[in-house]
């Protein structure tokens, strides 16, 4: 059987990763949503854009021109935690 590759939210039940890391990833991507993937202090990275990508609602709202700056923080988080690290 394969090996389930972990979430960052995994990650970060495990203290591979740090709330301080999280937010730091959620800072860089809004300030720069071109910005480069994320490296966690663990060896992991993650793809901010992409892991937004792959959350619709996330992806959704944060089309939206709208969207609050706090509800556009929200969905950011929540898409890094519950995305997939690239690497680790």
């Amino acid at each position: 059987m394969a090996k389930e590759i972990p979430s960052v939210g995994d990650l970060r039940r495990k203290s591979e990763v740090t709330d301080d890391e999280i937010e730091a990833a959620i800072a860089a991507y809004l300030a720069d949503e071109s910005a480069k993937p994320f490296a966690f202090n663990s060896g992991h990275t993650i793809d901010v854009a992409k892991a937004i990508e792959m959350h619709p609602q996330a992806k959704k709202l944060l089309a939206d021109k709208a969207t609050t700056p706090g509800l556009r923080r929200t969905m950011v988080m929540t898409a890094v935690i519950l995305g997939f690290p690239l690497q680790g």
